[in-house]
């Protein structure tokens, strides 16, 4: 069933990847560069992963919440967040115990390791570890819409430790990988000639898998899939 409901994840990213893919080839064609195979099909992993995080944090109901103003958050006044709704006290809830941590560590190691692995300028650790951030931090700022999770601090940083270390497995494992690296991995260093398509195609993918989860599965897969277990 997990795998079922994954490939779904993957599927609903498809109406955005594909015309991306069809400009970024078209884009990279102009200035003479071709896209391996080997990078396609890695940086297709990249997006499952991405769609996987986000139904993992709870993402893909968000744009119903919002819309339906579900919880009330969106009022006359403006936003009203309950207090009890965001924690931004390091270590809150470490007496109830560790596995939320480890779970939200585990959850970012692919991309520390991912990013430097298909993307050499992320070879530096404060562009990986800024990445880490910036995505952690955008799911948490939009968690506030969704009472039934909590934006928590504990979060963002077990989510950029996890960033971290996976930074630090491909550092280790990069002697290893580098064949394998040459082939996937973007290597054009004359970067006034890359377009941006491909000069931000790690975050093109980011913005890909918020899209698809947001607009494509969460109204038109997993909604009428439970209507069809409830009738």
């Amino acid at each position: 069933m997990f795998i079922i409901v994954s490939i779904a994840w993957f599927i609903s990213t498809l109406p955005f990847l594909i015309p991306y893919h069809i400009l970024l080839a078209f884009q990279s064609k102009k200035i003479g560069y071709k896209l391996s195979i080997q990078h396609i099909v890695v940086v297709y992993i990249f997006v499952y992963y991405l769609t996987g995080v986000l139904s993992f944090t709870g993402m893909f109901t968000m744009l119903k919440d919002i819309v339906h103003n579900s919880f009330g958050i969106i009022t006359p006044k403006g936003l009203h967040i309950p207090p009890d709704e965001i924690n931004l006290i390091p270590f809150h809830w470490i007496t109830e115990g560790v596995l939320p941590y480890i779970e939200n560590i585990l959850l970012f190691v692919p991309l520390g390791l991912l990013l430097p692995f298909i993307w050499k300028k992320y070879e530096v650790l404060w562009k990986t570890a800024l990445s880490g951030i910036t995505l952690s931090l955008i799911i948490e700022l939009i968690q506030l819409f969704n009472i039934r999770r909590v934006t928590d601090i504990d979060d963002l940083l077990m989510n950029t430790l996890g960033t971290l270390i996976g930074w630090i497995i491909f550092r280790l494992s990069k002697e290893p990988l580098s064949k394998l690296q040459d082939k996937v991995s973007i290597q054009t260093t004359n970067i006034k000639r890359i377009p941006l398509l491909l000069r931000g195609e790690a975050w093109f993918y980011i913005a890909i898998a918020f899209a698809g989860m947001l607009f494509v599965y969460n109204p038109f897969i997993i909604y009428p899939f439970l209507r069809s277990l409830l009738n």
